[in-house]
C-alpha cells in the first residue's frame, strides 16, 4: 500500500489508542466501585489494548483504507453501547464516552454518523437486556477524577486532529489552484510556440491580401480621373475585401496568443472548427491535405473556454498534418466529425498517416512522450489537461481504413447552462 494510502489509517490508530486509553479509565473507575466481574475487566483490557492494533492491521492491509476505518469507526460506537450499558449509565463516564464517540466521526458525513450512532443504542439495548444491567446513573468523585484525562485529552488531541486535516485541506487547495496558473501559463506558451512554428504560413497569408490591396491602390491612382467611377468603385471594394481579409488574419492570431482564460461561454462547434482551419489554412494547402467536415447543425453546444478548445483542435490537426507529410502517404486526407456521445459531445480527428506507435500509444497523453525528432511531447499533455479541466476526456486510437483517430468529448451544455450563458451575454 502506498504510504498515502495508510496516512488516514495511521492518524485514526492514534487518535483512536489515545481516547482507548483515556476513555478506559473512567469505566475502570465504575466498575472498581460497583465491584464488576472478572470477565468485564477482561473484555475492557482487551478493547483497550489488544482492539486498536487490530483495527490499525485491518485498515493497513485492506485494499480499501477508508471503507475499512468505517467499519473499524462502527465497531467503536458499538463498543461504546456496550460499555455503556455495563457502567449502569453512569452519568459523567457515559457522557463522555458518547460524546467522544461522536466527536471523531463529525468528519465523515451525517449519515454516516447516524449509523454509527444507531449501532451505539443498539448495541447499548442489546447488553441491557442480555445482561440485564439497570440504569444507575450516579457518579462518585472517584469516577470524576478517572474521567479528567478523558474530559481533557481528547477533545484536545481532536482539535489538533482538525487542526492539522484543516492546514492539510488549505496546503491542497493552495497547490490546485498553483498547478491550474501553472497549467495556464504552460499551455499559453505552447500556443506562442505553435504560432511561431505557423509564422512562414501565417505571414503568406498575411502577404496576399497587403499585396492585393497595394496593387488595387495603384491601379486606382492609375486610373485616376480617366476612369469612371464605377472602375473606381470596384476597386475600392476589392481593397476593403482585401483589407477586412487581412484583418480576420491578425484577429484569429491574436485571439490564439491570447493569455489568460477568456472565460467559459456557450460555444458551438461548427464555428469553432471553421475558424481552426482557417488559421491553419496554409499548412493544409503547402501538404495538399484534403479536409472533410461532417459537423451537424443538430450536435449540441458546449460550455467552455473558446482559447483552450481552438488549442486542443490546432494541436490534433497540426499533429495530423505532420503524420501526413511523409513522402510515403499519398493519400492525405484530414476528417473531422462531431457527434454526440451519451451525455457529451465528441469531436474526433482522423488522418491516414502511418498511424500511432504501439510502442508509445498507451504514453501519448504523458508530459514529454514524443515521436517527433524535435518535440519536446508537452501537445498532446497540454491537450489532456485543457479537456479534463472542462470535465471531458481526450483519446486515441486507429482508424480503420489507416492512419489514426483523436478525440476529445466535452458534456454538453444543459439547459440551466445555455439560459445562464444568454443571461450573461444580455
Amino acid at each position: 500500500m502506498a504510504e498515502r494510502d495508510v496516512q488516514l489509517p495511521r492518524r485514526i490508530h492514534r487518535l483512536r489508542t489515545l481516547g482507548l486509553a483515556a476513555g478506559a479509565l473512567p469505566i475502570a473507575a465504575v466498575f472498581y466501585e460497583r465491584g464488576a466481574a472478572p470477565a468485564t475487566w477482561i473484555v475492557l483490557a482487551a478493547n483497550g489494548f489488544a482492539w486498536p492494533h487490530l483495527a490499525w492491521l485491518h485498515a493497513r492491509t485492506s485494499a480499501d483504507p477508508h471503507r475499512a476505518e468505517r467499519i473499524n469507526l462502527m465497531v467503536d460506537s458499538a463498543l461504546g453501547g456496550l460499555w455503556v450499558a455495563l457502567m449502569e449509565f453512569s452519568l459523567l463516564p457515559s457522557v463522555l464516552l458518547v460524546t467522544m464517540l461522536t466527536m471523531d466521526k463529525l468528519g465523515w458525513g451525517t449519515r454516516f454518523l447516524m449509523r454509527s450512532s444507531a449501532a451505539m443504542a443498539a448495541t447499548c439495548v442489546a447488553t441491557v437486556l442480555i445482561a440485564k444491567t439497570h440504569v444507575e446513573p450516579l457518579t462518585t468523585m472517584t469516577e470524576i477524577v478517572a474521567s479528567l484525562p478523558l474530559m481533557v485529552a481528547y477533545p484536545i488531541a481532536v482539535a489538533l486532529a482538525a487542526n492539522q486535516s484543516g492546514r492539510l485541506a488549505r496546503e491542497k487547495r493552495k497547490a490546485v489552484e498553483q498547478t491550474a496558473a501553472l497549467r495556464e501559463q504552460l499551455a499559453h506558451i505552447a500556443r506562442v510556440g505553435t504560432l511561431g512554428e505557423m509564422a512562414a504560413g501565417l505571414a503568406h497569408e498575411l502577404n496576399q491580401p497587403l499585396a492585393a490591396i497595394h496593387l488595387e491602390a495603384n491601379a486606382a491612382l492609375a486610373l485616376g480621373m480617366q476612369a469612371g467611377w464605377d472602375e473606381t468603385r470596384e476597386s475600392l471594394e476589392r481593397i476593403s475585401d482585401q483589407s477586412l481579409r487581412a484583418g480576420d488574419i491578425v484577429r484569429r492570431m491574436r485571439t490564439f496568443a491570447r493569455r489568460g482564460q477568456t472565460g467559459r461561454e456557450r460555444l458551438a462547434l461548427a464555428p469553432l472548427v471553421h475558424e481552426v482551419l482557417a488559421l491553419l489554412d496554409h499548412d493544409l494547402r503547402h501538404n495538399s491535405v484534403e479536409t472533410v467536415i461532417d459537423l451537424p447543425a443538430s450536435t449540441a453546444e458546449v460550455v467552455a473556454d473558446r482559447v483552450a478548445l481552438q488549442q486542443v483542435l490546432v494541436n490534433l490537426i497540426r499533429n495530423a498534418i505532420e503524420a501526413m507529410s511523409v513522402p510515403a502517404v499519398a493519400t492525405r486526407r484530414l476528417a473531422i466529425r462531431t457527434e454526440a456521445h451519451g451525455s457529451d459531445v465528441r469531436v474526433s480527428v482522423t488522418d491516414t498517416g502511418g498511424g500511432v506507435d504501439p510502442a508509445v500509444r498507451d504514453r501519448l497523453f504523458h508530459p514529454f512522450q514524443s515521436t517527433k525528432a524535435a518535440g519536446m511531447g508537452l501537445g498532446l499533455s497540454i491537450c489532456q489537461s485543457l479537456v479534463e479541466a472542462h470535465g471531458g476526456r481526450v483519446g486515441a486510437g486507429p482508424h480503420p481504413p489507416g492512419g489514426a483517430l483523436f478525440f476529445f468529448e466535452l458534456p454538453a451544455a444543459t439547459a440551466s447552462q445555455v439560459s445562464g450563458s444568454q443571461g450573461s451575454a444580455s
